[in-house]
C-alpha cells in the first residue's frame, strides 16, 4: 500500500459548506419566531391580516438579528 492511497486523497464531492447549514439553522429558527408570533396574535383574537402582519414583522426582525450577530461574533474572536 503506497502512502497517497489514503482517504485524504479522495475528492469530496457531498460537503456542504458550513455556512450553508447555519444559514438553514437562522432561517428555521425565525420561521419558529414568526409562527409563535402568529399564533399569539391568533389567541388574542386578532384579524388575519394582523396575525400576518405580526409573524412577518417577527420572521424579519428575527433574520435581522441573526444575520447581524455574524460579523459581531466575528468581529468578538478577532480581538481575542
Amino acid at each position: 500500500m503506497t502512502p497517497s492511497d489514503g482517504p485524504a486523497d479522495l475528492p469530496a464531492t457531498n460537503v456542504v459548506p458550513v455556512w450553508v447549514l447555519w444559514l438553514l439553522i437562522m432561517i428555521l429558527f425565525s420561521l419558529v419566531v414568526a409562527l409563535s408570533a402568529g399564533l399569539l396574535e391568533s389567541l388574542a383574537g386578532a384579524a388575519l391580516p394582523t396575525v400576518l402582519r405580526s409573524g412577518a414583522a417577527g420572521f424579519a426582525t428575527s433574520v435581522g438579528l441573526c444575520l447581524g450577530a455574524v460579523p459581531a461574533v466575528r468581529e468578538l474572536r478577532k480581538r481575542r
